[in-house]
């Protein structure tokens, strides 16, 4: 078994390698490049990147009108003033029906985060999004309201057969809109819902998708608290980010494989008809994260118990954790445990002896245990007296 610690070295590493793969060419001012290759641009697919909080009207129009070739990417976030003003909503639909942006295969846009919790009505989701229907694989709309035909709605039905991302951020949507879009992405393998509202309760029906990311967002009623994974045969990742506050119920996910991250807020998470995930046992869950804040061995181990073909640990601490006495407490019961754990990565890792012990029960216990990382939450602490104190708090009981 081999045993990592992040270090400082390794990181400037890592950035010193990020930096030379960097496109230093796109960078050199116009004057350095060749006249006779400026005309190249308009002939190659066109991907437009707005990000940032200046005015782009001008630029963008300059861009769209000149280029000769369909595009293949239209991005506009984080626009700051610009997505407040009253015409946002409609230059960016003039944009969308530029013939520029034919055969669009990757749209990505959110208007100003504020429309979400203020008593102004979020704009629509642009009616132009339909004229890519045919073509669009990734779409990200945030800020926006989404109202697909399923009853009363005026908007008709979204069908995207060759869309295969999809991201919702803070958008309104009502359950029965979130469950037409899906059922007009046959295709559909990733799905994010980030803080959106106006949908308490929602319901996953997808034969295709095969990872799910969830953020219930701030409080309210109309907030995301129940999502019900109904039917998903395709379905690998079921992801949370921060403390997700919402009853999830997962009936029928038979290929999940990776969970997380758990944590101790959640109220309820329920595999098939048993309710709890400590009660719950998913034999196909291979992949587990966990942020425990106290860093309590006993919950861990407990938590382990619910999915016995574990592989994969990743535990992350902001505290220092408790005494961890309880591989003491329960010295008869270690035998009986079968960890079948592989990997571990242990994040914030500071060294103390309560981290010690908890790392030291699985190097101890984990008789297939491969790996062992430990990332250190303090990089200043990486010296000769640091590393002494380990094998000290490692020392045998």
């Amino acid at each position: 078994m081999r045993m990592g610690v992040v270090t400082r070295a390794a990181k400037k590493r890592r950035l010193e390698e990020e930096d030379r793969l960097k496109d230093h060419i796109s960078g050199l001012p116009d004057a350095v490049l060749s006249s006779r290759w400026r005309h190249i641009w308009r002939s190659a697919p066109l991907n437009v990147n707005l990000h940032g909080g200046c005015d782009p009207t001008g630029a963008v129009r300059r861009i769209l009108s000149s280029h000769r070739v369909p595009g293949r990417r239209f991005s506009v976030v984080s626009m700051g003033h610009w997505w407040r003003r009253e015409d946002a909503a409609a230059t960016l639909e003039v944009w969308l029906r530029s013939p520029a942006l034919n055969n669009l295969e990757e749209l990505e846009f959110h208007f100003h985060l504020g429309f979400s919790y203020s008593k102004v009505p979020p704009p629509p989701l642009p009616a132009s999004v339909h004229r890519f229907s045919s073509t669009l694989r990734a779409a990200s709309f945030g800020g926006c309201s989404i109202a697909i035909a399923d009853g009363d709605a005026a908007v008709p039905l979204l069908h995207l057969p060759l869309l295969k991302q999809l991201s919702l951020l803070n958008a309104r949507i009502s359950g029965s809109s979130l469950h037409a879009l899906l059922a007009g992405c046959p295709v559909l393998e990733s799905l994010l819902l980030l803080e959106n509202h106006g949908c308490p309760r929602a319901q996953i029906v997808s034969p295709s998708l095969r990872s799910i990311g969830l953020c219930s967002g701030r409080q309210g009623l109309s907030r995301l608290q129940h999502l019900n994974i109904e039917d998903a045969p395709c379905l690998e990742r079921l992801l949370f980010f921060t403390d997700v506050d919402m009853d999830i119920s997962v009936i029928s996910a038979p290929r999940l494989a990776i969970l997380g991250k758990l944590s101790s807020k959640f109220p309820r998470l329920q595999f098939g008809t048993t309710a709890g995930f400590q009660k719950a046992m998913v034999s196909s869950v291979k992949v587990l994260a966990i942020p425990d804040g106290k860093l309590r061995l006993d919950a861990v181990i407990n938590l382990m118990k619910c999915f016995p073909s574990l592989e994969k640990l990743y535990i992350k601490t902001g505290h220092v954790g408790k005494r961890n006495v309880w591989h003491l407490k329960h010295r008869n019961l270690i035998g009986t445990l079968d960890i079948r754990l592989k990997k571990i990565v242990f994040a914030d890792y500071l060294g103390n002896k309560s981290h010690v012990s908890f790392a030291k029960f699985f190097v101890m216990n984990a008789s297939m245990l491969e790996s062992m990382t430990l990332q250190l939450k303090h990089r200043h602490i990486d010296n000769d007296v640091w590393i002494r104190s380990q094998h000290i708090y490692a020392a045998p009981d």
